[in-house]
């Protein structure tokens, strides 16, 4: 024992420099990326609902490979598409968060103007929908029963929300019709 601390004395300095050493590159080991991460298309920029996203709402990112969700998009697939909701700049673009022909089931999209901002208050997307028209003699008229709703306004104070849902192209121009007269209310579906 006296032999090896002796030693120790002797080449301190260069055992510590050897140990430094080995702690700088246990930390650079500990923060190396995974060799298992995957390229993965997400947001660049926080998006609102409703957003039509353009190349530059686009980036890539690399993710653990555990760590991707299934159904992301492409950048191709996801350019030109709206977004279904509100997005964080880095989530993922995936077939849930950005609204595709596939999504729409052959449906078309139709964009409603809601008169009482109120009634916009805790819907999701994906919420189905009946939309009310106010009728003649202060009596309420469902324009359109069961819509999916597909896109939800970010909240702006004095503005009328327009939420985006998927209807049929029959019930897309009985929206329009009806909007011509305003007033359109959305009830949530159980």
């Amino acid at each position: 024992m006296d032999r090896f601390r002796g030693f120790l004395i002797d080449h301190r300095r260069p055992v510590a420099a050897a140990l430094v050493a080995l702690a700088v590159l246990a930390g650079l080991q500990s923060v190396r990326p995974a060799d298992d991460t995957v390229a993965m298309t997400v947001a660049a920029r926080d998006l609102p609902s409703g957003h039509l996203m353009t190349a530059d709402d686009v980036t890539d990112a690399r993710v653990p490979a555990d760590a991707r969700p299934e159904h992301v998009l492409g950048r191709a697939d996801a350019v030109g598409r709206r977004v279904a909701g509100p997005m964080r700049r880095g989530e993922a673009l995936t077939d849930r968060r950005i609204v595709t022909p596939r999504r729409l089931g052959g449906d078309v999209l139709s964009t409603v103007s809601v008169e009482d901002p109120a009634s916009v208050v805790g819907l999701r997307v994906g919420d189905r929908v009946d939309v009310v028209a106010a009728a003649e003699e202060g009596r309420a008229a469902v324009v359109v029963r069961g819509a999916t709703v597909a896109t939800l306004p970010r909240p702006e104070p004095g503005t009328t929300p327009a939420v985006g849902l998927t209807t049929s192209d029959d019930d897309a121009l009985a929206l329009a019709e009806a909007a011509v007269g305003g007033g359109l209310r959305l009830v949530v579906r159980s």
